[in-house]
């Protein structure tokens, strides 16, 4: 699987490019762990400062990651570092609405997406966070965290690698970006109604209502917190 370089090139980009390609192409998943650093100057035919600067490289991209005392492991999610977008650096309230906006327009879609493409496993999945989402009503507690779960999985279903990455990117940030505009378990109930009819509509395969449903949700969760923040005086200008 590792093949010895001997270009002229310089070395570590080689070794970079070449761990790069073994995930590509699935004989590294996320998770796996990589051999051992004398290991690999053995089976690249290369020094060890080589080897660690590749190693460095490609840790800095998220690619690799290195856990002290057990060594280097492909990331569970190559190639996305913390932040990708910058989104941190934004002002909450500017980063607030901005986030409506995207989710609006890419939301709806990728449900549709999630209808047409979404294999059983993705709907017990989706399943598992509505049936945990139903636990934390009737027990009257309030988390979003189940709630970007569900949404998270949604995206993993419609097996769009591109989607599959940015929506994360997306709920990432909406927990600080909302904090001001606190869930309480009033919203939750209604949200759980809103979400239960976009999972049923991806269940029956039927794009166009998935779409609607999911629009429908977030214009209601778009309403809720605009009305949150307007009793606190925080909506700004928009």
């Amino acid at each position: 699987m590792y093949r010895r370089i001997e270009s002229q090139q310089r070395l570590s980009h080689e070794v970079a490019d070449h761990i790069k390609m073994l995930i590509q192409d699935g004989q590294l998943n996320p998770g796996d762990k990589l051999p051992g650093e004398l290991e690999l100057t053995q089976l690249f035919g290369l020094s060890r400062p080589t080897i660690r600067e590749a190693i460095h490289t490609l840790v800095s991209r998220n690619i690799l990651v290195v856990r002290r005392g057990r060594g280097t492991f492909v990331s569970e999610n190559p190639g996305i570092a913390a932040d990708p977008l910058g989104l941190d650096l934004l002002a909450d309230e500017g980063l607030r609405f901005a986030l409506i906006e995207a989710r609006l327009v890419i939301e709806p879609g990728v449900a549709r997406l999630a209808a047409e493409n979404a294999a059983q496993e993705d709907l017990d999945r989706i399943r598992t966070y509505l049936t945990e989402m139903k636990h934390i009503v009737d027990e009257h507690k309030v988390s979003m965290s189940i709630e970007l779960e569900f949404h998270r999985s949604i995206a993993q279903a419609s097996k769009n690698p591109v989607i599959m990455r940015v929506v994360p990117v997306i709920m990432d940030s909406i927990i600080r970006a909302y904090k001001d505009a606190k869930r309480t378990s009033a919203d939750h109930e209604r949200a759980l109604e809103e979400h239960r009819l976009v999972f049923e509509a991806i269940c029956r395969r039927d794009g166009e209502r998935a779409e609607d449903a999911m629009r429908h949700h977030l214009e209601n969760s778009r309403l809720r917190t605009l009305a949150k923040l307007e009793r606190t005086g925080r909506t700004g200008s928009t």
